[in-house]
């Protein structure tokens, strides 16, 4: 009777030692799977980075005086900082540029947009742009020197520079008619005479506010930017030693007005700060 037993409770422990092994196998694989499961669908839930495709080539147009044509760069490659934009886009994003140079030393307002009414180069060139510069001004403000001599005022130099006003909106909407979207940046007007112009109150403050005023009739257009060069030639330090050479390290000695290599190399820098704030608007497709 009590080996009888002793078989029952023996067949019993072997029973539940069994039956708790097959829960316990099966319930691991259960969970295992489970967490395989969830490891799979966290990675499909995971978003994919979107890459977005450059363009293969960058067009850049550049409209305008002598600043565009590059007048007084003394490097052997020229150009001024058109050439100088069109290598420092390519280097820095890796893509094909390719630079029109639109720029006409002695143009004014008037005759850059005359230019753009008439040339039929541009006029193929203009809707293709990625990127556009203007630059502009700096030949009215001569012509108004010129009527008026040193006896220019302040108050003469505000008054053109409201008449310019108009004119830049007219020629920023005569670019536009060509092309919609691709970013324009609008470079200011420096002033070279701090020197010459020394007797002309508030001369400084008149090509402070010239440039304010371009900057706010460039904000008036979509993807249109206003890049500041007026105290970029023009530092306490570079006044310092105008004063006792009467030469700008920065600008072209045979006529101290444009910016030699140097300065164009600062002009690039400028442009290109603009440039590469606003690769969304041109770089990509």
């Amino acid at each position: 009777m009590k080996k009888k037993r002793i078989w029952i409770i023996l067949i019993i422990v072997i029973i539940v030692a069994v039956g708790a092994g097959y829960y316990f196998f099966n319930n691991n694989s259960n969970n295992e799977q489970t967490s395989q499961v969830a490891k799979t669908d966290s990675k499909k839930a995971k978003p994919k980075k979107k890459v977005i495709p450059k363009k293969k080539q960058i067009n850049i147009v550049a409209i305008g005086d002598s600043l565009t044509q590059g007048v007084g760069d003394s490097r052997k490659n020229g150009g001024g900082y058109v050439t100088r934009l069109r290598t420092k886009v390519q280097s820095k994003y890796n893509v094909k540029t390719q630079a029109a140079n639109y720029g006409v030393s002695g143009d004014t307002s008037n005759q850059i947009m005359a230019r753009i009414k008439s040339d039929k180069k541009m006029h193929q060139d203009l809707p293709k742009a990625d990127i556009i510069t203007v630059t502009v001004g700096g030949n009215d403000f001569m012509h108004l020197l010129q009527r008026k001599g040193l006896d220019l005022t302040a108050g003469e130099i505000a008054d053109e520079q409201v008449q310019f006003d108009k004119r830049l909106k007219k020629l920023l909407t005569d670019i536009r008619n060509y092309n919609e979207n691709a970013p324009i940046y609008l470079v200011g007007i420096y002033n070279p005479f701090s020197i010459y112009l020394s007797n002309v109150k508030n001369a400084k403050i008149a090509f402070i506010n010239w440039n304010k005023r371009s900057e706010k009739v460039a904000a008036g257009f979509k993807k249109t930017y206003f890049v500041d060069i007026n105290n970029l030639y023009q530092t306490k330090q570079i006044n310092k030693k105008v004063q006792k050479s009467g030469v700008n390290p920065y600008l072209y000695k045979k006529d101290h007005f444009h910016p030699n290599g140097v300065g164009y190399d600062m002009m690039t820098q400028k442009i290109f700060v603009k440039v590469n704030d606003t690769t969304k608007e041109w770089l990509f497709k």
